[in-house]
Parts: C-alpha cells; structure tokens; sequence
C-alpha cells in the first residue's frame, strides 16, 4: 500500500575527487557500530546556498509516517563553522554559515527509531540492523533545497558506498552491486521514491527482452523458494510489459523483506522508480497466491501512479489504486501467472465487492478523501479508493466493450493514457478522464462518475451485472466478528444477538485475554479467551453472516464473457 509511489541511475565518488557540478550532490555512506548498536553513516557535500543560509529537505512527515527526523541521530558540519538547526514541522534542516565558501560537507548518523520484532509498518522507517539494512531515500539521503530548485529537477547524484565488508551486497531503485553509483538528471520526486538495500541479501539477476530486472530478497521463506518467485517475476514483466508495450527500462528492482506475525498474513509493497519494495510475513500462513497478486499490484504502479501521475494524489486514488487493483487480476489471469485464469478473476472480484460493500463508509464523498484521513487509521478509509475504483474499472471496460461491440476495451483507454503522459505529461484529472472515457462511448460518462466517484454513491451491481449480462448471485457470506470491542480492544462493548458471536456465548462485558483473528476471513475460525466472574473460557466461531452483496458466479458463461 501507499502511497504509493518512484527513480532512476549513478557516478564517481570520493570527497577528495568528487564530481563538483553546480548541480551535483555527492554523498558517502558507511556503517558505524557502536556500543552493539548498528548505523549508518552519510556524508554529503555540495555547492552552497549563496545567501548564507542552505536548506536541507528531510521530511518529518512521509508515507503515513511522522516524527522521522527523530532517525538523525547526529549531524554536524565537515567543512566550515556554522549552525545547524531542525524544523519539523516544514520538514527541513537549516545551516547558517559563511556567504564566501563554496561548498559544504554535512556528515549525519541514521538510526532505527523502532524496536522488537519487525512489522510491516517498520518498514516504512529506516531499518539498520547488525547483518542488513533498508531504508527508503527520502528518510535517507537529505537534499540542498536551492539544488533541487535552481536545477529544475534535473541534478546529478553520486553515491560511494565506503567501508562495507566485500561480501556485503547493495542494491537499491539504480543498481545492483554496484559500490560507486552516479545518477544523471534526476528530480526529488524521483530520487526521493527509492529503496536502498544492503547485508545478506540474495540478488538474482535476470535479463528480460534485453533488461536486466534483479529480484533481491533476504531470509528464510517457509512459504515458498526464490525459484518459484522468480518464475512469478519473470512472467509478471513480460505480461505487463507486453500490454503497455513498453520496453523501455534497462534496470528495474524489486526488493523483499520478512516481517514478523504471529497469526495470519500480512503483505504490503511500494512503487518506486523503476523498482518496487514490498514486504510480506514470513510464517506458515502466507501463500504464493498473495505474492503474485503483489507483485502485480506494485509492478502496475509502474505505469498507473508513476508515468500516469494524478494531478490530485489522493482526490484520484480512485484511479492509481483502484485500477491498478482491477489490472492486477485481470493481468493475472489473462497471463495465466501462476496457472492462476478467470477463475481467479471473478473470486478476487467478487472481494473487491464485498469489500466495498460492507465499508462502513462506502459513501463517503470523493472530497474527503485527502492525505490525512487517508492516513487516519479510520476503518475502511484505505481501501475505499481501491474497491470504489477497481468496480468503476469493471464498469467502464465492459462498457466499452458493449459500446463498441467489442473492437475497444478499458485497455485502449489506459494505452492512451499513457501516451498523453509521454507526450506531454498529461496527469490523471477528473475532467481529462471523462474527456477520453467519452470518445469510446455513446453517451456521456459524466453522470455516472459523478454519482458513483465524486458524490460516493454506491453501485448498483444487480441492475450493471443484468445489464452486461452476467449471472449472479443475489447474496453472499461475509467476514463479521458480530460484536464491537471497547476501547483499547479490552472487552465486548456492543453485540449482535443474530450472528454467531453471540450463539457461541460471547457476552457483553466480557475481557479479553486472548484474541486471535484472521482479519477477513470467512473460513478461520475467530478464537477468544475471556474472563467472565473470574474464570477463563475459550470461545471460537466462524465469524460470518449472510448479506444482500451480488456475487459474479464462476461459471464457462462468465468466464467466456471476460474475454480476456
């Protein structure tokens, strides 16, 4: 998830003969130890600010994630007496010094702020530990504002990697072992939305029509071997590359970490520049099923989310993640990646449907959909741009389809899309869509995408599926615990005498001492230890119930009228 997100490649670099362009930072990074602790060290040099006074860019504030100037765990000038100064709240670091010198040298120790077993929300934060690390750039490497605006996007960095072991591999969003890396003509945006990776990772090389695509993963996997997710890899590139019809990239990465989780699976990943880096937890209960649908999902944002920008990022999360969503199974199953066809589709769709549908807020206005409460925490707040989209996705290809009797799809849409962004760096806006959308149909969409994406209305999928035809399902099982818990998840706050939580005899007022659930699922069991007058009891049920959700039914006929 997230946002969601990217880079590019690297140069000579010591500080005593480093590149020295106008517009060219220079940076050294080393590992420090100390007291049994592990950092990493960066050193930074570069053209001054003229006025006296330069500006580092390290935001505070970035992906769902606050306090990270709390990594720093020191900075200090190399070259010249001066002062140094943070502001939080801008997301900068200050250095007043002389007017007369030309360059600085600004060294600062990155920590990791987290502790405990690794999650998946850790990785979002600098992770430094005794044998590997991984850290994004944009909580990594600070960047000279006037660099940054006196270049227009178009600066130079270069990268030595000064002091690790031999046999420590590096890898990031530009390269892959590689201990001196220049990039040429880069922007913040673009160097800003990396992945930097080092220690005991595996780095598999691969070369796909002529591009190298390195697969770089570290740990023990009791779910699957690097072979069988390098087979899923090499398919996911070709299938997509073949339906953009785009070539183009010499190097593309895709990291992956283990994280820690007791119950259940968990699994996240970033687009980036020219890369993606996910994550995902490394027990029994994972499934390779879920890998491909993530690295699909990320390798997607390669096009939808990166070269097709939103103009609004979160106001259009509709687009970049809902249909990328859509793409994903689609592109899966067409490809047959992992032998996974239509079948696959329809029961991936038929849970963005449910997902979509038991929101409890699946009509909140497109107007409310903003970085801060997208970051919220509110339930159903992140995936209501995704399920929202991916169904407006369903609707629009099948739409074209029926308009144009099957000559065009969604597909010529998204391939237009992607020439405008080329051509012009034409960014998803509402208005655009609509414009584009239109010449493939008969009548006008705007009606439509209003009621559905900029007022939130649900859909009525009985009356869409009747109208393409579709058999269906009226009804369908749904994931309900059938209670609500107190605050601080301690006890039973309310319950619903109908469902299954009550007929296995949870009550309310009863505290918890044991909650293990497998978020969403309607075939594990949900497994409670309470404590009711003192006593302990064990309490386990399916936590489902029946509800009014139309359900695609996998059957030859739908299958045949997917025409993938």
């Amino acid at each position: 998830m997230k946002r969601l997100i990217i880079v590019t490649s690297l140069l000579l670099l010591c500080f005593s003969c480093s590149k020295t362009s106008k517009n060219t930072i220079n940076y050294t990074v080393s590992p420090v130890k100390e007291n049994g602790e592990s950092f990493l060290k960066v050193k930074t040099s570069f053209n001054v600010n003229s006025i006296g006074k330069t500006t580092l860019l390290f935001q505070d504030k970035a992906w769902g994630q606050d306090s990270l100037h709390n990594v720093i765990k020191e900075i200090k000038l190399l070259s010249e007496e001066g002062e140094i100064t943070s502001n939080k709240d801008s997301g900068w670091f200050y250095i007043q010094h002389p007017k007369h010198i030309k360059r600085l040298e600004v060294e600062y120790i990155v920590k990791q702020d987290s502790e405990g077993d690794l999650t998946t929300w850790d990785t979002y934060r600098p992770v430094i530990q005794p044998k590997y690390f991984h850290v994004f750039s944009h909580n990594f490497f600070m960047l000279p504002k006037h660099i940054i605006d006196d270049s227009e996007d178009n600066f130079n960095v270069s990268i030595n990697w000064e002091g690790f072991e031999e046999d420590y591999k590096i890898a990031n969003s530009f390269g892959s072992n590689e201990r001196i890396q220049n990039i040429e003509n880069t922007s913040e945006e673009k160097f800003h939305t990396a992945v930097f990776v080092g220690g005991d990772f595996r780095i598999h090389e691969m070369d796909i029509k002529g591009n190298k695509v390195a697969f770089i993963i570290r740990g023990e996997w009791e779910a699957f071997k690097d072979s069988t997710m390098l087979k899923v890899l090499n398919k996911t590139v070709n299938a997509q590359h073949n339906f953009w019809k785009d070539h183009t990239q010499d190097y593309f990465a895709v990291t992956m970490m283990p994280t820690v989780l007791e119950r259940g699976s968990s699994f996240q990943g970033s687009g980036l520049t020219n890369s993606f880096a996910t994550n995902a937890s490394n027990n029994k209960y994972l499934d390779v099923e879920q890998l491909v649908y993530l690295f699909n999902h990320e390798l997607q944002h390669n096009w939808t989310g990166s070269l097709i920008k939103n103009d609004d990022e979160e106001k259009q999360y509709w687009f970049s993640e809902g249909f990328t969503e859509y793409y994903t199974i689609k592109n899966i199953a067409k490809a047959n990646v992992y032998n996974l066809d239509e079948s696959y589709f329809i029961k991936e769709f038929n849970g963005f449907v449910k997902e979509l549908y038991t929101n409890p807020i699946r009509e909140l206005p497109n107007s409310e959909m903003n970085y801060d409460n997208f970051w919220s925490g509110k339930e159903g707040m992140q995936k209501l741009p995704y399920r929202r989209g991916a169904l407006l996705a369903f609707y629009t290809d099948n739409k074209i389809k029926q308009d144009t009797k099957g000559e065009k799809s969604l597909d010529d849409v998204l391939l237009e899309f992607k020439e405008d962004a080329l051509k012009s760096e034409q960014k998803i806006t509402h208005p655009y869509f609509i414009e584009t959308v239109n010449k493939y149909l008969k009548e006008d969409f705007k009606p439509f995408f209003d009621q559905h994406i900029e007022e939130g209305r649900l859909y009525n999928l009985e009356n869409i599926f009747k109208d393409f035809e579709f058999e269906y399902s009226p009804t369908s099982t749904v994931f309900d615990l059938g209670f609500t818990f107190s605050e601080g998840n301690k006890s039973v706050a309310t319950i619903n005498e109908t469902l299954e939580a009550y007929k296995a005899g949870l009550r309310v007022g009863d505290q918890f001492k044991r909650i293990s659930v497998f978020s969403g699922s309607i075939t594990n069991k949900a497994e409670f230890t309470i404590i009711r007058n003192g006593k302990e009891v064990d309490i386990s049920y399916l936590p489902v119930r029946e509800a009014h959700i139309p359900q695609l039914k996998d059957n030859v006929y739908n299958k045949a009228l997917l025409d993938f």
